[in-house]
């Protein structure tokens, strides 16, 4: 990669709360034309070749996918269970899950080993590779411009590839959630005897989840599951921003409860009852 494509700015993008807490600023690299039209088509080259190898799975992971509607068909699915779960008197435990500066928290060498894991040809690996090696950044704000500070952690932000290699990275835990005796913890919006009868337990939306299951047991199992992953790609989850949900019959009305569901030994925040 040229030198100069690695030379870019950044400009603070504010999310909410105060202006004087720095975590309360999303940062958006601006790059030059040439590296984003480069990026681009490294994207779409490798999006290709993975969904072609059958390599990447994009019924669960919604967010950051080419040619999907985003988590409209997710948000209508889960809509659909709970409405389901109404009518049928059926229980279903749902739990919203949320990793603490997900892209910002992807280290270099994850990138690495998940290129690495899903077959990406060397020549896209080495332009990869070169792209995060000495790549720097500045701030600028109204006041001021920062020296060029190296970026050693996370996915570019900005940057049209980075989506994708956050994907990447996702879909080695999707890929081990996808056996057999996974999937069928999960809740099933469809009757016995359709056809179509195929138990969902995970929805991904982008760098946020939510596990679907129909019991308490299944919905623990899978949490530890994602925990086990996180430790290992060195994410973090906010278990204060997550939140729990129960719905079960109880005289023959669908009543909601507060499930007892941990993520690290911390319990997750239930939905309170209406």
């Amino acid at each position: 990669m040229p030198t100069e494509w690695k030379k870019t700015c950044t400009v603070l993008a504010h999310k909410k709360g105060s202006n004087d807490d720095p975590s309360n600023f999303r940062p958006i690299t601006l790059e030059s034309f040439p590296l984003k039209v480069f990026t681009s088509c490294l994207r779409d080259s490798i999006f290709t070749f993975l969904k072609e190898n059958n390599f990447i799975e994009v019924e669960i992971q919604k967010g950051f996918t080419p040619k999907v509607s985003g988590v409209l068909e997710h948000t209508s699915v889960m809509a659909h269970i709970i409405n389901k779960a109404c009518i049928k008197q059926r229980s279903v435990v749902i739990a919203l899950l949320d990793l603490k500066n997900a892209c910002g928290e992807v280290h270099h060498n994850l990138i690495s080993e998940v290129l690495r894991y899903h077959h990406v040809p060397q020549q896209a690996h080495a332009l990869i590779s070169s792209l995060y090696e000495n790549f720097h950044t500045s701030i600028i704000t109204e006041e001021y411009t920062t020296p060029a500070i190296p970026v050693r952690k996370g996915a570019l932000q900005g940057d049209c590839l980075s989506p994708l290699l956050f994907n990447m990275c996702f879909n080695t835990f999707i890929q081990f959630i996808r056996q057999k005796k996974y999937k069928q913890f999960g809740f099933s919006p469809h009757d016995e005897n359709d056809r179509l009868y195929n138990p969902i337990h995970w929805f991904q939306f982008a760098d946020d989840a939510a596990v679907v299951t129909t019991d308490e047991r299944e919905n623990q199992l899978l949490l530890n599951c994602f925990t086990k992953w996180c430790q290992w790609s060195i994410m973090k989850i906010r278990v204060d921003k997550c939140v729990a949900f129960r719905l079960k019959t109880f005289s023959t009305r669908p009543m909601q409860f507060q499930p007892k569901l941990f993520i690290n030994k911390e319990i997750v925040p239930s939905v309170k009852s209406g």
